[in-house]
């Protein structure tokens, strides 16, 4: 989602969305080996661990973007320029999250 700010035609949000889906796609794969690797005891509870962190992500990523987008409408910037700007924002957290 980092390079969607850059993408300025039609087939390139398609390409975007694409990859987007690939990394939306190994939720799935998740759930499968949380299934698979954890006894009958525990597996609804790690299945619901980890769909909710997920979840949680998506929630936390909206909160932060609006927090960080409203604010640029009232510098002054154009809304194009906002959120294309805006957009960066999750992949400085995710980057940063994997570098600690």
């Amino acid at each position: 989602t980092a390079l969607t700010g850059l993408v300025s035609s039609a087939a390139g949000l398609a390409v975007l969305r694409l990859f987007i889906g690939f990394a939306g796609g190994t939720f799935v794969m998740c759930q499968y080996w949380t299934s698979r690797m954890f006894t009958k005891d525990v597996v609804g509870t790690a299945n619901a661990l980890v769909g909710g962190w997920g979840n949680l992500g998506g929630g936390v990523t909206q909160l932060v973007m609006g927090s960080v987008l409203f604010p640029l409408f009232k510098t002054g910037m154009s809304a194009e320029t906002a959120w294309r700007s805006v957009s960066v924002v999750p992949a400085v957290v995710a980057f940063s999250t994997g570098v600690a």
